[in-house]
């Protein structure tokens, strides 16, 4: 018995001898070794951000910011903090030496408060306001900082890229520098028309010059310098062959290009609507080029998403929605892109309807959509003498959206397969090249060098300023209120383009946050139901109306207030119409709300009772096999 006790006693300390030296070997050993099981590979990094840090030269510091003590207080908060905090682990881990994580608590009136103050750092006043909670990010390299001021959990699906973006910029600080190549007057000049006037340069210069080193490109065929990071194309079709040459070069040498592609620009058409029809052949091939089409001589007119304008009608003067003029609401724009994510509404007129070309080896990624009440509209309709009242009257949704603005990305060839235009002309009217011009110009490439990056927008009226912005004299000075965030738009695509292809093929990450999918396509289409139900209910209410207006011009005293009786009747049975369709609304809410706790019953039984179950179940086993072997 004692030997047994013996035996029982060392089985105990070798067991816990054994536990104690797997978890030590488990703790040094197995430090490097990761297992991402999330089901998105959330705390993974893309390759792109593996090649940034693999090719940091300098150690960068990073000063994580977060006040522990007042973060429990925001439970929200503290799981993303979490996130973040692992993120960055995994950063220190990857680049080893070449990322210096520091986590500081700046505790209130402490000298580290004053440094994330003096950083920039956002502090969140608390209860009385006596505390801050911090939960920012310090990047610095040879002296040079930069920030974030709060990681906001409604940027969670673009963490990575934010961290990345903050090491590319401190390993890469020289500025941005866009070359404007532009066929509409976007920086001034005389305008159109029987009445020459000078018109000011488009407020977006000024705007994006704020931001980045602008360089307006010369139209005579000029290459695009090296130097230039982005070109912004604006209104192609308004370019000769030399210009867009230049432009089909620049990209194909590895240049990332803006594209503002617009099939009737309202800033051009003033004085000639007749060549705001023209076709631009060399445009149309280049387009085609880069696997990309746009409907030629369309627009697209979006009844959910017009604008409203005032127009003259046969008595006064009448507001109607403008199909044409877009007011483009963020469900419309890409929630998974750092172009359009946490962009606000987005103003376009006359925009065009973009897809790619069947068999294109590039990728055709969608960024701004319309909605589904949409349909494409002859843009001769729009470039003489527009009538509002006469599209709304036709307008025929066609069922689908239509995409205004994607990314395009991918090897291409180049649309001049000629060579330079230029050069076919020298070699009609001389018969042979001028050997000094070839010299100075750099080789014709007839495909890219590797995949480009394209963003095109089917529309260049969105640069002009009564689209997206108000200006006014402030003591001498101009001072502009955004109206829309066309501008944000175009410096997001321009900031995003301008990175590293590492940078820019760092994907979006998905969201810890896991939605009730089922219970939103229950509501979405009981929303469906409700707005159809809706729809009947106007559609009706129009008819009566109109009908009363028929019954009222009929009448010898038409301009008597007083219903007739068979008025009287028309409007009674519209009333007694409405009562029905009301109580098909309330029905379908009903319904709704039904469907939902049925569904919150089977998934608390669900949960109530998997356990228990899966327990009572291998106890049973258990039983049957125990009998089975008496």
């Amino acid at each position: 018995m004692t030997h047994q006790r013996l035996l029982s006693r060392s089985g105990l300390l070798i067991a816990l001898l054994l536990f104690v030296l797997l978890n030590l070997a488990a703790a040094f050993g197995l430090r490097g070794w990761r297992i991402d099981l999330t089901e998105q590979h959330l705390n993974t990094l893309s390759q792109g951000t593996r090649n940034i840090l693999a090719a940091l030269d300098k150690p960068v510091t990073l000063r994580l910011y977060l006040s522990r003590q007042a973060i429990r207080k925001a439970p929200g908060l503290a799981t993303y903090a979490d996130r973040v905090t692992s993120l960055l682990d995994e950063y220190a881990a990857l680049a080893g030496d070449n990322i210096r994580l520091q986590r500081i608590d700046p505790e209130p009136f402490s000298e580290a408060e004053d440094d994330a103050v003096r950083f920039g750092l956002q502090g969140i006043p608390l209860g009385d306001g006596a505390e801050n909670l911090y939960f920012g990010l310090v990047g610095e390299l040879d002296g040079r900082h930069k920030t974030i001021p709060f990681f906001q959990p409604e940027r969670e699906r673009f963490l990575e890229y934010d961290l990345t973006q903050l090491i590319y910029q401190l390993a890469h600080p020289k500025r941005l520098v866009v070359g404007i190549l532009s066929g509409a007057p976007i920086d001034g000049g005389f305008s159109g028309g029987m009445s020459l006037r000078m018109q000011p340069p488009w407020l977006i210069v000024d705007q994006l010059r704020q931001q980045f080193e602008v360089r307006m490109l010369p139209k005579n065929g000029e290459p695009v310098p090296e130097e230039v990071d982005v070109l912004m194309l604006v209104h192609p079709a308004y370019l000769e062959a030399d210009a867009l040459y230049a432009a089909d070069q620049f990209i194909l040498r590895g240049g990332k290009a803006l594209v503002f592609a617009d099939p009737l620009s309202e800033a051009s058409i003033q004085g000639d609507p007749g060549r705001a029809l023209s076709p631009n052949e060399d445009f149309e091939r280049m387009l085609a080029s880069w696997g990309v089409r746009l409907e030629k001589g369309k627009v697209v007119g979006d009844l959910a998403q017009s604008l409203k304008v005032n127009y003259q009608g046969r008595r006064s003067i009448i507001q109607v929605n403008y199909l044409p003029w877009l007011n483009i609401g963020p469900a419309s724009l890409s929630e998974d892109d750092v172009v359009t994510s946490q962009l606000g509404n987005i103003t376009m007129a006359t925009a065009g309807a973009l897809s790619p070309v069947e068999g294109a080896r590039t990728t055709f990624t969608p960024l701004v959509r319309s909605s589904d009440e949409a349909m494409l509209i002859d843009a001769a309709r729009i470039a003489f003498a527009p009538d509002p009242a006469g599209l709304l009257a036709d307008f025929k949704p066609a069922g689908e959206s239509f995409v205004l603005a994607a990314r395009i990305s991918g090897e291409i060839e180049s649309a001049f397969v000629q060579g330079p235009p230029k050069q076919e002309k020298e070699k009609t009217s001389s018969g042979k090249k001028d050997e000094s011009d070839k010299e100075k110009k750099p080789e014709h490439l007839s495909r890219s060098k590797g995949p480009v990056h394209l963003i095109v927008v089917a529309d260049s009226d969105l640069l002009q300023d009564k689209f997206w912005v108000q200006s006014t004299n402030f003591f001498g000075r101009t001072l502009a209120i955004p109206t829309a965030a066309n501008a944000d738009l175009v410096a997001n695509a321009l900031e995003a383009l301008g990175g590293s292809p590492d940078l820019i093929s760092v994907r979006s990450r998905g969201s810890y946050q896991r939605p009730f999918t089922l219970l939103a396509e229950l509501q979405r289409k009981a929303e469906m139901r409700f707005r159809a139900k809706e729809q009947e209910l106007s559609r009706k209410l129009r008819e009566t109306e109109s009908r009363l207006n028929e019954l009222q011009r009929k009448r010898q005293d038409s301009g008597s207030t007083t219903l007739t009786p068979e008025q009287e009747r028309e409007v009674e049975k519209f009333l007694a119409e409405k009562v029905r369709i009301r109580k098909q609304l309330r029905q379908v809410q009903y319904q709704l709300r039904a469907d939902i706790e049925e569904l919150e019953t089977t998934i608390k039984a669900f949960n109530i009772g998997l356990v228990p179950g899966l327990l009572t179940l291998v106890a049973f086993v258990a039983w049957i096999l125990r009998r089975s072997r008496e």
